[in-house]
């Protein structure tokens, strides 16, 4: 390991001086592993002690997975040598043919270990595995070349990915500081700058003396007096009061069949999702009978419109439907205007509405990129005093504990529908996708006890989240 070190140092792709990192900040040590693939020899004897580290760890999967485009001929290698499957992420899908951003041969469930160069924020790691999440794989893990030591472990961690590296940057200098390639007062500093420069996925610096709060441990109780928004904070006072984090999507036709069901499994959600304007007699009595039960068995209303026009369509649309409706779901495709629309109605309502942003969808081969996903959940940090969460299916898209992440696509069984529509089990969508609200609709409707499916589905996911926090 020394020896290869000192290799790497060799070749140039370890460099010390004043560098521009791709998250934005200044560092005094840059890793350039790019410059292995000119030696063979040296590239060669990296992706062997890289399947081994994954061979002493004890990682199992189906695939691997290369972060492009450094890690991408480590990748390689690793696969050659250990028979491994290699599936190919591209930076953005191809607007021809298949249009897939995933490429290579692999079953929705199998397990995906991502190989990568150099972490720093884990940002590049997580956009990886949200596009390998979002096709079904199933993402724990990471091997990486070398750990900087500045953040990019507990962001994974909190992202649900197990870091394991088999550098770290404070072992590197150690090993140069012994070998006298280095000396202390260069070494003393460079450890000062890690200390002094942790950072976000996003890239933001975090101070020093502050610790980051992670979403996906803190109870929901706890989350209410981060939450910006005053619908969140309705919300996770209902779901802590009611212990339910069970939405039930009421996806039927008729109004008598939408407040005949909603009356069945009222007691046992945090939230009632509709599609009006599917429901063929909808009326101002379906909407007064709908918040009649929402105020009997203590839910929130969400209408799932996924508004997306200009403002002040949103501005028309928004006065209408929140006049029943506590959240309405919205893209972020038309820009800031549409929340702007949302917002000037909101101001003039009573307290407890908001809107929840479409970051990212559960059917298959939808269009919806990492870019969209980050740039939607940029826009809903701007407007967090009235949007409630975002609807998406990965924990890397926000980690704001004060917003909540709502997944749908969720049923007894991981499959598929005849329309595209993907599914995974009720743990898997609380332990590694990180939902906050799990949505579920015809695996409660279409069975012969609605009541008792709800039920059922509330005690699992209640216990999974307990699980998810420390609770259990």
């Amino acid at each position: 390991m020394e020896d290869l070190c000192l290799k790497l140092c060799e070749v140039g792709a370890l460099k010390f001086g004043n560098f521009k990192m791709k998250v934005g900040v200044n560092s005094p040590v840059y890793f350039d592993l790019r410059v292995i693939t000119s030696f063979p020899k040296l590239m060669e004897e990296l992706s062997q002690i890289v399947w081994k580290h994954i061979q002493d760890v004890g990682l199992n999967c189906k695939v691997i997975c290369g972060v492009p485009y450094t890690a991408l001929p480590i990748a390689t290698l690793v696969s050659v040598n250990s028979n491994l499957p290699m599936l190919v992420r591209r930076k953005e899908p191809k607007k021809y043919g298949t249009m897939k951003i995933i490429e290579g041969k692999y079953l929705e469930g199998d397990t995906c270990l991502i190989i990568e160069d150099v972490v720093t924020s884990g940002g590049s790691i997580l956009e990886t595995a949200s596009d390998l999440r979002k096709d079904g794989l199933i993402v724990t893990d990471v091997v990486v070349v070398i750990d900087r030591g500045q953040g990019g472990e507990k962001n994974l961690k909190q992202n649900g990915i197990r870091m394991h590296s088999i550098f770290t940057l404070s072992k590197i200098l150690d090993i140069l500081l012994q070998r006298k390639i280095l000396d202390d007062g260069t070494v003393d500093s460079i450890k000062k700058y890690i200390k002094d420069n942790q950072i976000f996925p996003d890239g933001k610096q975090m101070p020093s003396t502050t610790t980051a709060v992670d979403r996906l441990s803190l109870n929901y109780e706890k989350r209410i007096s981060l939450a910006s928004c005053d619908a969140t904070k309705k919300l996770l006072s209902i779901m802590n009061e009611k212990q339910t984090n069970l939405c039930v999507a009421i996806d039927v036709t008729t109004s008598a069949e939408v407040l005949r069901i909603v009356d069945l499994v009222g007691a046992f959600v945090c939230i009632i999702k509709t599609h009006y304007d599917a429901v063929t007699d909808w009326s101002e009595r379906t909407e007064s009978a709908l918040k009649e039960l929402a105020v009997k068995h203590n839910f929130l209303i969400m209408e799932d419109r996924k508004l997306g026009d200009i403002g002040n369509t949103v501005h028309m649309q928004c006065q209408k439907i929140f006049s029943w409706a506590d959240l309405i779901t919205m893209h972020s495709v038309a820009g800031i205007g549409s929340l702007q629309g949302a917002k000037s109605i909101l101001q003039s309502l009573p307290k407890g509405r908001g809107i929840v942003l479409v970051s990212q969808m559960s059917s298959k081969d939808n269009l919806i990129t990492h870019h969209y996903s980050k740039a939607t959940s940029d826009l809903g940090t701007e407007f967090k005093d009235i949007v409630a969460g975002f609807v998406c299916q990965d924990p890397s898209v926000f980690s704001d504990p004060g917003m909540l992440q709502f997944t749908p696509g969720v049923a007894t069984q991981a499959g598929n529908d005849s329309f595209g529509q993907q599914y995974s089990t009720p743990d898997y969508a609380i332990s590694d996708k990180g939902a906050d609200v799990v949505i579920i609709g015809r695996a409660v409707t279409l069975s012969g006890d609605p009541t008792k499916a709800a039920g059922e589905f509330k005690e699992i996911l209640w216990k999974a989240y307990k699980k998810r926090v420390g609770i259990i």
